[in-house]
């Protein structure tokens, strides 16, 4: 279940701060609203320069303020059903800092597994690749049987080998 949160509190200075990146004047703002309560068109703008300054805080309010989730959704978080591309939507919407985070999660779980295949294809790599005394050898080998063959064309073989 999604974590249980008291109201949370708004430190003034970060809800001016917000209000000046969002570009609102906070003579326009009441005193006692904060970017999930105000009822204007704005308030979008003030919830996004809040969540950049204080994103902890920004999640306490979407949980304690913002729209409830859908029952498919939280299931979903739980673990207990599939994350569908909706329901991908419906976080981003109602808890977007959350799908940030599972975003960035899923990011470094790709990563780690393009990383891992990588590791892998080396080793094979590897492997098959001969050391510098492999090599060796097969050069030798193969001038020796050059050498062998153009013996045995020429008819060199009892003469050389005498």
């Amino acid at each position: 279940m999604e974590r249980q949160v008291k109201d949370p509190t708004f430190e003034i200075g970060q809800l001016l701060r917000a209000a000046a990146i969002a570009g609102i004047d906070p003579k326009d703002i009441p005193s006692n609203a904060h970017p999930w309560s105000w009822s204007d068109d704005r308030a979008t703008s003030w919830q996004i320069a809040y969540r950049s300054l204080n994103p902890v805080g920004a999640q306490d309010a979407e949980i304690a303020y913002g729209r409830p989730l859908s029952l498919a959704l939280q299931a979903a978080l739980d673990g207990l059903e599939a994350m569908t591309p909706d329901l991908v939507h419906e976080l981003e919407l109602k808890r977007p800092h959350r799908h940030a985070e599972m975003r960035e999660a899923a990011l470094q779980d790709a990563l780690a597994g393009i990383e891992e295949s990588l590791a892998t294809e080396r080793a094979r790599r590897a492997e098959r690749t001969p050391t510098p005394e492999q090599l060796r050898q097969q050069q030798a080998a193969s001038r020796n049987a050059a050498a062998a063959q153009l013996r045995e064309q020429n008819g060199l073989i009892g003469v050389i080998g005498s």
